[in-house]
């Protein structure tokens, strides 16, 4: 997973600023960014829309547009972060706020992400995820006691009715269930860690790996509990 800026969780109020109070073209003027729903920000210049920005994306880091003030060229920036862009305004070549040059900013800027990580980045909040255990001790104890007290209501218990065998068999899958969804994340996230270091795959084939690992655990998870549950009822009916 990229490092760059694009894919950092933080938040920076003043990288991230849309108002601002600009010298050019021998004045003081308000210029404005206000960011639309429909991909776009308008730049509005003392109350005045002058021209419409395309928002930065993950695959499009950067974006860049320059308007005159005054006969003055004032560069405005987008610059693609999670979970607030990042903006930067630039009057004859340099950064209002930092002041340095157009051309230091650009070399800064964020590399392009590619197709996975645009893709399947957001399943772990576009961070390099941990590489978690699939099943730890905190996982495996509860599953083993529920799958022991399922085989006892179901095996051994010639008729498991009434209120305690049905409140084992409840604990037990509410259990199971909870433990499921715990090893289905810890292989994704496996999968997506194994898929970020294996650039060489693909883009296309990245995307394919991961979305079969995401949609054939459940399906393999299914099968496995019609097996259980079959092997289960032929115990049952000797």
């Amino acid at each position: 997973m990229s490092t760059d800026p694009a894919f950092d969780f933080h938040y920076d109020t003043e990288r991230e600023r849309l108002h601002w109070t600009i010298e050019a073209g021998g004045g003081e003027h308000i210029l404005d960014l206000s960011p639309g729903v429909l991909g776009s920000v308008a730049v509005l210049v003392d109350g005045r829309t002058v021209a419409h920005l395309p928002k930065p994306k993950p695959r499009r880091p950067w974006r860049e547009l320059q308007i005159e003030i005054g006969h003055e060229p004032v560069d405005i920036v987008l610059i693609s972060n999670r979970p607030v862009m990042y903006t930067d305004v630039f009057v004859g070549g340099r950064s209002v706020r930092d002041r340095r040059t157009i051309d230091q900013a650009r070399a800064a800027a964020p590399e392009p992400a590619s197709l996975y990580e645009a893709t399947i980045g957001g399943y772990d909040w576009y961070q390099r995820p941990r590489r978690l255990p699939i099943v730890d001790r905190w996982v495996a104890i509860p599953a083993i006691v529920s799958l022991v007290a399922l085989a006892v209501v179901l095996i051994w218990a010639v008729r498991p009715m009434g209120l305690i065998a049905a409140g084992v068999v409840l604990i037990a899958m509410l259990t199971l269930v909870r433990v499921w969804f715990a090893t289905f994340h810890a292989v994704l996230s496996r999968v997506h860690l194994a898929l970020l270091d294996r650039p060489e795959l693909g883009e296309e084939r990245r995307v394919a790996w991961f979305v079969a690992a995401m949609f054939g655990y459940p399906v393999v998870s299914v099968a496995l509990v019609v097996l259980v549950y079959g092997v289960a009822r032929t115990l049952a009916s000797r």
